[in-house]
């Protein structure tokens, strides 16, 4: 049985063999044999009884995984010892340039080659993504960036919620706009990897959560892309709010960087989808949840925006009442429409009523506008009463709405 340590040196020479890896598997030994008669290739890179590694694949045994890992927390912790060492001995001494160069170089190769090991056999290991950061941050150099950012691909393919490896991919972004500033087509591609990621492990909120913060380095026709791309996706995974979350991003991101003509219009737009979504997926609480922040939105803007011309300032204000006002009629007649479908056999009606009526009781309550909503449901149904019925169960807590 072969250690640990003589493991370990050969995973790390298969990985230093083949920087294109893009698929890593752990498997038992006797799948072994028929990984070379699925494959295309007839030759393979390296193959032995623990690891297998064909046309940029890498498949490892699990049967030694444990003495892997062993072995690699070791080097790992050895490794950075060594650095940390070297760091403290270079503040205190005076090196000639090539002797520090020569060791330096040697000892951040070893850190570097022991951590991409550890955080292989074990995403979430922190402090190996942390070693990694160590050596980046002294280096201006943007292709080891990229190859770290193909390191953090290649373990979010098989970990794909892993958060020390999204939150390590975050820093190396962060690091690479601080240092070289060129990140357009850096963020492009970011945004695609979640998107693929995401079709292939649903409802993966890390991945969401990284998307979400790359808005901040968008630029508007970027904005405007993914929302147009994000547009198809969320239509095909209508319950995952994660999507309409990241939305909500991008429009928040559209209201500090656009004018006022393009922000009415673009939300205008977003209504009218998210309505249509709502007829037509009935009881999704995503929906719902999204045209809250869409009306709160569309509100505060009818009622704070204003015109740096006095002389304009009021025919703007009637203007804006006038959207309101159509805005306000047009949420009470969707959500009646929604409270009078007929029941089905499925139950989708009855929660598609109860989250209207969820709806109506929420703006209802947003300041300044509340009185005219429940002024225009006076007229058009009891609200109060519908509670009671549609969420009988609840109908105590409603008596506070009366």
């Amino acid at each position: 049985m072969e250690g640990g340590d003589d493991l370990l040196v050969q995973l790390e020479t298969v990985l230093e063999s083949d920087d294109l890896i893009d698929e890593i598997g752990f498997i038992h030994p006797t799948q072994f044999e028929s990984l070379d008669s699925n494959s295309d290739s007839n030759h393979s890179q390296f193959n032995n009884e623990h690891f297998w590694n064909k046309d940029h694949k890498l498949a490892i045994s699990s049967q030694i995984l444990s003495r892997l890992y062993k072995s690699a927390i070791k080097a790992h912790s050895n490794a950075r010892k060594s650095f940390k060492i070297r760091a403290e001995s270079s503040i205190r001494e005076k090196y000639s340039s090539v002797e520090k160069y020569d060791s330096d170089e040697s000892i951040e190769k070893d850190l570097l080659r022991h951590s991409k090991s550890l955080v292989i056999l074990s995403p979430n290991f922190l402090t190996a993504w942390n070693s990694r950061k160590l050596v980046l941050s002294k280096e201006d150099n943007i292709n080891l960036c990229i190859n770290e950012l193909r390191l953090s691909n290649l373990v979010l393919s098989y970990a794909p919620k892993s958060e020390s490896a999204w939150s390590h991919r975050r820093w190396v972004i962060k690091f690479i706009a601080d240092k070289f500033q060129n990140l357009e087509e850096i963020i492009t591609n970011e945004s695609e990897l979640v998107k693929n990621i995401c079709e292939k492990f649903k409802m993966n909120y890390r991945a969401w959560n990284h998307r979400c913060w790359l808005v901040n380095y968008m630029k508007k026709q970027q904005v405007l892309e993914e929302l147009n791309k994000s547009k198809k996706w969320a239509e095909m995974h209508i319950s995952d709010n994660s999507c309409f979350h990241f939305r909500t991003c991008l429009l928040l991101k559209i209201l500090e960087i656009s004018d006022d003509s393009d922000v009415w219009f673009l939300w205008e737009d977003e209504l009218k989808w998210n309505e249509l979504l709502i007829t037509r997926y009935i009881g999704r609480e995503a929906l719902w949840v999204h045209r809250r922040f869409l009306s709160y939105c569309w509100i505060n803007r009818c009622l704070t925006n204003q015109n740096p011309n006095p002389n304009l300032e009021k025919d703007l204000q009637n203007v804006n009442n006038s959207k309101l006002d159509l805005f306000l009629d047009q949420e009470v007649k969707l959500t009646q429409n929604c409270l009078i479908a007929p029941p089905d056999e499925f139950e989708d009606t009855q929660v598609q009523s109860k989250l209207a009526i969820s709806y109506l009781l929420w703006i209802s309550k947003v300041p300044l506008i509340g009185s005219q909503i429940r002024e225009r449901l006076g007229e058009v149904t009891d609200v109060a009463s519908l509670l009671v019925k549609i969420c009988p169960e609840k109908s105590f807590f409603w008596q506070v709405y009366k």
